[in-house]
């Protein structure tokens, strides 16, 4: 893909590149076409082919791009949680995240895979390594949970974030099928529950969601 030479040309593919990821999320990739992207960002063909030689191409970038912003939001939050309170603000932040979107199209990253993950082998490839590293980010503040004393030595970072994604994946698709954030919330509280069971002696205690 061309890289645009010029601010203006950068400007144009940042335009494209956003709306496309904007309506893919709220319609689904399969039900916007190229067309409407380029209608809703003011942009024409010949400029869209020119960064993007094809749609398949898009959806990469627009792959890209969410991982870049879903997970970019939460790195701060994720390389400073060592601690059951710093759990709890990370789930109270994706919450408040899912809200301001108005409940809308479900996990930024997780929409795309479901949709696209049996379609394009590429594709899926790209969404796996995104997991990987939300994964990787959570298994990493496991870690350190378990080097300051608030899990026992037996737990196991990568299966308690394994687990933890999927039920952070499924309180997202809830969430989105309800129009409501208590399912969220509740499968929140539920996955700290469960992380708790394997907290080291007397380090279990922490703020819990209200009801």
């Amino acid at each position: 893909m061309a890289e645009p030479r010029t601010e203006r040309g950068r400007e144009t593919r940042e335009k494209i590149l956003v709306t496309a990821a904007r309506l893919f999320h709220e319609r689904g990739v399969s039900a916007t076409s190229v067309e409407q992207v380029l209608a809703a960002a003011g942009a024409g063909k010949s400029q869209f082919y020119r960064y993007f030689p094809s749609k398949a191409d898009l959806v990469s970038e627009v792959i890209r791009y969410q991982s870049d912003q879903h997970l970019g939001w939460q790195k701060a939050l994720l390389a400073q949680l060592d601690s059951w309170e710093g759990l709890e603000d990370y789930f109270d932040a994706l919450v408040a995240g899912h809200a301001e979107r108005g409940l809308l199209g479900g996990c930024p990253i997780g929409s795309l895979a479901a949709e696209l993950a049996d379609q394009n082998e590429a594709h899926r490839s790209e969404l796996a390594e995104a997991f990987s590293l939300w994964e990787a980010s959570i298994e990493q503040a496991m870690a350190r949970m378990r080097a300051a004393d608030r899990l026992r030595p037996d737990a196991d970072p990568s299966r308690l974030a394994t687990t933890t994604l999927a039920g952070i994946q499924g309180g997202y698709l809830l969430a989105t099928l309800t129009k409501d954030v208590r399912p969220m919330k509740d499968t929140f509280e539920e996955i700290l529950a469960y992380l708790q069971s394997f907290a080291a002696p007397g380090m279990g205690e922490g703020r819990r969601p209200e009801r």
